[in-house]
């Protein structure tokens, strides 16, 4: 097999059906499976899935309570694919996605190579760099920086597709998302601040230092700008004073 899709959904629900629809209408023609591990969601996720299933043999659906990145290493495990690519179920993917394998395949399928909202990996690379943490917060940055040891790693900063998660609960804020309860909001807050104690090196770290200089085009038009996102280092006072204020949000969240 060619292609295995790895991913992870939690209440993905509202978006689920046109996030199918478009990996599908995409991926057309393509010998590729679709895995995913679903986070005991709330939303009537899993019976999407399941619907979409019985339609589409390729589809195999894993129920597990976990964080992102070991729901993603367990599809991991019942993947065929000779490379590995990982998507967002809050993400509508658009031409460019096909583009992007099809370009990826021919000019370096031996890299393991990042665009924004889908990345592709060698099967062997993702094997000899360990595959996923348990994480949630850095997660892709704990892999990228394993498999950079490798030589391997690449970034193509061109979004492939429109995340439609609210902007305000982008990145480190996922936790403010409307489609968890205040509770819930609480607990993934508290598990960010744990995924960031576990990664703190990664914290003291440059991300535009480690990206930019492997920054590849694969020639689809748009020309790669520099990654979206990047970090300020910050003091332990400021870094409480931050966690403080991000309480008060999510407490006042309605």
């Amino acid at each position: 097999m060619k292609l295995s899709i790895c991913t992870t959904n939690y209440n993905c629900g509202l978006v689920l059906e046109n996030h199918l629809r478009s990996v599908w209408d995409q991926l057309e023609g393509l010998d590729f499976e679709y895995i995913v591990v679903d986070n005991r969601s709330r939303d009537g996720s899993e019976k999407i899935f399941r619907a979409w299933a019985r339609h589409n043999p390729n589809l195999s659906l894993y129920s597990k309570r976990c964080t992102m990145g070991e729901g993603r290493q367990i599809a991991f495990s019942h993947a065929r694919g000779d490379h590995v690519m990982v998507l967002d179920t809050d993400v509508v993917y658009s031409e460019l996605l096909r583009r992007y394998i099809d370009a990826y395949f021919v000019r370096c399928p031996g890299l393991s190579v990042q665009a924004i909202f889908a990345a592709i990996f060698p099967r062997d690379q993702w094997i000899r760099a360990g595959g996923r943490h348990s994480l949630n917060t850095n997660e892709d940055v704990d892999l990228w920086l394993r498999i950079d040891r490798l030589g391997t790693m690449r970034w193509y900063p061109i979004a492939l597709g429109e995340n439609l998660k609210e902007p305000s609960a982008w990145g480190i804020s996922d936790h403010l998302s409307r489609r968890y309860s205040k509770q819930e909001r609480i607990r993934r807050l508290l598990r960010r601040e744990w995924d960031l104690l576990k990664t703190r090196e990664i914290g003291r770290m440059s991300i535009e230092t480690l990206v930019s200089p492997n920054i590849i085009d694969l020639g689809l038009g748009p020309e790669p700008g520099p990654w979206p996102q990047s970090r300020t280092r910050e003091s332990r006072i400021q870094h409480f004073v931050g966690f403080v204020r991000d309480l008060r949000r999510t407490l006042g969240a309605d």
